[in-house]
């Protein structure tokens, strides 16, 4: 008990390992290592939460392998993406954003494809009508179909027509050269909402800080709180770019220490002015350019238009003032809808070929076979003048009037366009080809026929391939406005030899553009992440940690090691739930391993602790109580206390006959040898049988079967254990006899009894056994004795023979009452198993159970005769003694007439 007590203390004192452990993974998010650790669990519920919705307005335009492949060059000239800009223009974009830097002039260049098809068909058309004019003049004056006067004044009319023509080619010269950035900055204007990059640099020194300010900073931004940044000046776009955009913002990001981009600065204050991120800038222009008030947990956009509804967004911020990104769970080619840069350059290009492609259908001579002077396409022609005219002007004024002039006169090229070709003239101009050929075959002119026939062939080819191009203008300008009309584009390099890669918790080589678009979308779904202060994982490691204790405290350890590894699930889980339906991240690495560690160690110690003690009680106990009941006591030490319960068990007891008269021959050394060898062998058979050893007493032992372990076999194998124990018995007096370790054969009388007995300890606290009470163990004491006046060795009670059901071989003698028990009770000798006695015993037994049924109905002559007959064959038999004598005398005295066949035993 005083063991038992240490350990408890020992317990109490375990209760200090929570404090301890809590504590230091409490302090643990001092260490920015620790805090980069977290990063995984973090990742973790990224990839477990529900995907982040997208908005379906943002687009990404790559300027990818194969936007550089079907241009054929890098470095882009970025005329290419004026080009684009202007096909955005069209298209109806709302925004424009640059993932690109245009910091340096880049040179002019030359557009190749307009100097080698439309500058020369422009030359080949102007100098053709030139010559054909010409030659109309001159057919005319040797026809003399006009007089010199008329030629002279059509000769001034040509002459101001070549005069035009040169200007309007010298005009069209100057377009081969491509002055880029102006060009750029141009089309950056006349889209409208264009925004461009910013590069925080960390020291002052750019000569561009003053454009940053006029265009780039963000005036509608107050702070509760002192913003530090590390930068301190700017690379600012060229002033081509930075004075015709809308605005701009930074694309400078900073990794967490393990390489992966989590959160985005969204604004920095540089020399006194507020700058935005990229994706930041244009956002505000597209929310109604709301006032930002700065703090230290959130930014607040105050009165933001969003989906046609005025209301302040609340941005969370982490402590170091940072967004956290709400990722897609995608890659970067599977996010967002992505467009190749291309398709805008393809569908331009498809203009420029169409426009050329008709001036030089112009050039054909069949047109001029009409006998009114009509030609189609020159109707065409001058619209498609008039809307290479109004882009330029657009270009040059970048004003909402002469934008509208271009975009409508695009609408009524594309009109006229669908005129002309409805006219179906490939198939009147083929009649009239058909016409002059056969004319020129039945004139005899065969080479005049081939040539009308290469004629016909040219123009119906380039007929239909002008016709083709019109056709896939007018289907790809429909894909274009309804892929890209009221967008929010993000421009970027993402070409496998142009891309800025990075990482980001769901792909190792994340196209950094979709930084900007994933930036947006988190604004714009308002579905913002939260990291909660590290204070509250401290405290919770602590306080989990104490609770686990508590709960598994009084538990076994199986179930300790159950609930601590379920309560570690159980933290797991519920931080995923708040972090699923609230956004809100609450740092768990702490708290879990606290949690483990505290029920780690407190197990282990406290199974140490409890084994130490088992030990303890299984040495203890180990010579007197059987496997089953150590187990008991060492499962539930609290058994050890005092208190009984009454259980249906067995009882026995035991004694040797004539035990002084061997321990007067032997001194105390050999008796206490004897009786040691004696005792071992004797209770280890009870032991082996799931019997409890109460107690000994001298050379006797009190066992008992079914308790503390209850088990409905114990009338069994008490009386299994006694066979066990004579047998042992007749071993052991071999030994005995030939060591002379005894004088005498040492013979044992068993009394066993099955009945309700009080079972548990009895004593005090300071001294208790754990021993059976009641009459039923009274009778079984009674029953030891009575084998005296029988001559019998095992005896037992009616209500044991029952229980041990039919396997044993038993005598069946009196009903007795025994000294202070009134109730009559029959006796039966236990004599052996069935299958271990021999047909010699078997039919001794069957003659003394006819001759006691004979002395049972007073025949006592006739009884007397026939035990005597089973005296001779058994001379040894005390039980066939014993009513062999009773016979005899009830011959001399009979018993009373009323007698009921109980004896009353006056012995103990």
């Amino acid at each position: 008990m005083q063991e038992k007590q240490s350990s408890k203390k020992g317990l109490k004192r375990l209760f200090f390992i929570p404090l301890l452990v809590g504590g230091i993974f409490g302090l643990m998010y001092l260490f920015p290592f620790w805090n980069g650790m977290e990063k995984g669990i973090y990742d973790l519920f990224l990839h477990m939460k529900p995907a982040v919705k997208e908005d379906p307005s943002i687009r990404l335009l790559n300027i990818d392998d194969e936007s550089i492949l079907n241009v054929g060059m890098f470095p882009w000239p970025r005329g290419l993406i004026a080009r684009g800009l202007e096909v955005l223009t069209e298209a109806r974009a709302d925004y424009i954003v640059f993932d690109i830097e245009f910091l340096e002039k880049s040179p002019l260049s030359v557009d190749k494809i307009y100097l080698d098809s439309g500058l020369n068909t422009e030359f080949n058309t102007v100098f053709g009508e030139i010559a054909s004019n010409m030659n109309e003049l001159f057919n005319a004056l040797s026809s003399k179909t006009i007089s010199l006067n008329e030629a002279s004044e059509y000769g001034v009319m040509l002459g101001d027509s070549i005069a035009d023509s040169r200007d309007n080619l010298y005009k069209k010269a100057n377009l081969v050269a491509v002055e880029n950035d102006a060009y750029l900055g141009k089309a950056m204007r006349l889209f409208g909402n264009s925004f461009a990059t910013l590069n925080n640099q960390p020291e002052i020194g750019n000569n561009r800080t003053a454009l940053a300010e006029q265009y780039f900073a963000y005036p509608k931004i107050s702070s509760k709180l002192p913003m530090q940044s590390k930068y301190k000046d700017f690379f600012v776009p060229l002033p081509e770019v930075t004075t015709m955009v809308r605005s701009g913002g930074f694309t400078n990001v900073e990794v967490d220490p393990d390489g992966t981009l989590r959160t985005i600065q969204l604004i920095e204050e540089i020399q006194g002015k507020y700058y935005l991120q990229l994706a930041m800038a244009p956002l505000m222009h597209k929310l109604g350019n709301p006032e930002i008030q700065i703090s230290k947990t959130q930014l607040l956009l105050k009165n933001a238009s969003i989906n046609g509804k005025i209301q302040t967004i609340r941005i969370p911020l982490d402590t170091n003032g940072k967004m956290l990104i709400n990722w897609p769970k995608k890659k970067y080619a599977d996010s967002f809808k992505s467009i190749s840069f291309y398709r805008l350059l393809e569908y331009r290009n498809a203009e420029d070929k169409l426009s050329i492609s008709l001036r030089k259908l112009k050039t054909k001579d069949i047109w001029r076979q009409d006998p009114n002077g009509y030609i189609p396409i020159d109707a065409l022609l001058e619209a498609n003048n008039a809307v290479e005219d109004l882009r330029l002007t657009a270009l040059e004024t970048g004003n909402s009037e002469d934008r509208k002039a271009w975009l409508d006169s695009k609408i009524a090229l594309r009109s006229a366009t669908q005129n002309f070709f409805a006219l179906n003239l490939d198939a009147s101009i083929s009649r009239i080809f058909e016409a002059f050929i056969q004319s020129s075959k039945a004139a005899g002119d065969a080479a005049l026929a081939q040539q009308q026939s290469d004629a016909k062939e040219s123009f119906l080819s380039l007929y239909a391939d002008c016709k083709e191009t019109a056709q896939f203008i007018e289907k790809t300008s429909s894909k274009i406005k309804a892929d890209l009309a009221g967008t929010f584009c993000i421009v970027g390099w993402s070409g496998a030899a142009t891309t800025d890669l990075g990482v980001n918790p769901f792909q190792e080589d994340y196209v950094n553009i979709g930084v900007h678009a994933s930036t947006a979308n988190t604004i714009l779904q308002q579905d913002f992440l939260t990291e909660s202060p590290v204070w509250i994982s401290s405290l919770l490691s602590m306080a989990l940690s104490i609770l686990i204790i508590l709960v598994i405290a009084r538990l076994k350890t199986m179930y300790q090691i159950v609930l601590g590894i379920g309560s570690i699930l159980v933290v797991f889980f519920a931080g995923f739930l708040v972090f699923r339906f609230t956004g809100i991240y609450i740092a768990l690495l702490s708290p879990l391993l606290a949690v483990f560690l505290s029920f780690l160690a407190y197990t282990l110690i406290s199974f140490l602790l409890s084994e130490r003690e088992k030990s303890f009680l299984r040495k203890a106990f180990s010579t007197y109580l059987s496997t089953d009941v150590i187990n008991e006591l060492v499962d539930d030490p609290s058994s050890l206390k005092l208190g009984g319960k009454k259980e249906w068990i067995t009882a026995m007891f035991t004694d040797i006959r004539g035990f002084s008269s061997v321990s007067e021959k032997l001194d105390a050394e050999q008796l206490v040898t004897l009786l040691n060898l004696y005792l071992s062998g004797m209770s280890d058979i009870i032991l082996d049988e799931r019997g409890t050893i109460d107690k000994y007493e001298g050379d006797a032992i009190i066992a008992f079967f079914g308790a503390p372990i209850n088990f409905k076999e114990h009338a069994l194998n008490a009386c299994l254990s006694s066979i066990r124990m004579k047998q042992k018995e007749a071993e052991l007096n071999i030994k005995f006899l030939a060591d002379n370790i005894t004088p005498n054969a040492l013979l044992t009388r068993i009394g066993l009894n099955t009945g309700e007995m009080v079972v548990g300890n009895m004593g005090t606290e300071k001294k208790m056994n754990y021993t059976i009470m009641g009459n039923a163990v009274n009778l079984a004491a009674r029953l030891e004795g009575v084998n005296k006046q029988y001559g019998s060795w095992i005896l037992m009670s009616d209500e044991t023979c029952k229980a041990a059901g039919d396997s044993f071989l038993s005598r069946r003698l009196d009903k007795v009452r025994v000294v202070g028990i009134n109730t009559p009770v029959q006796l039966w000798e236990l004599i052996g198993l069935k299958s271990e006695t021999d047909n010699k015993t078997t039919g001794f037994l069957s003659d003394f159970e006819t001759a006691h049924e004979i002395y049972d109905s007073r025949d006592w002559k006739k009884a007397s005769a026939m035990l005597g007959k089973l005296l001779k064959e058994n001379p040894e038999d005390g039980p066939t003694k014993t009513y062999l004598k009773r016979s005899d005398n009830f011959q001399q005295m009979p018993p009373e007439a009323n007698w009921d066949g109980v004896f009353n035993l006056s012995e103990k």
